[in-house]
């Protein structure tokens, strides 16, 4: 799912759990779960963004990453040093 359709799902999702959440009284221990997945689910694909973008980014390099750029993914929760299957990429 590209840009503009995983925007269109993660506003659904968040609009049928924010529903949800209207059937609790606002302060209640559910409706701020419900609050809290919501921002999760959007944590989420988040996260999956800027792997995506991680991967095209380490295959216009050829894997050759400089070390600048392997913390800079490491502040965003990537380990540049492994690949989906977490096998070593050098």
């Amino acid at each position: 799912m590209q840009g503009g359709d995983s925007d269109t799902k993660i506003r659904e999702v968040c609009s049928i759990l924010e529903s949800i959440a209207k059937q609790y009284p606002p302060d209640s221990k559910n409706a701020q779960a419900i609050r809290d997945a919501a921002l999760a689910y959007i944590a989420v694909h988040q996260h999956n963004r800027i792997k995506k973008s991680y991967d095209r980014l380490r295959a216009a390099f050829r894997g050759s990453l400089t070390e600048e750029m392997k913390a800079d993914l490491r502040r965003h929760g990537i380990e540049p040093d492994e690949s989906e299957t977490g096998e070593s990429l050098d």
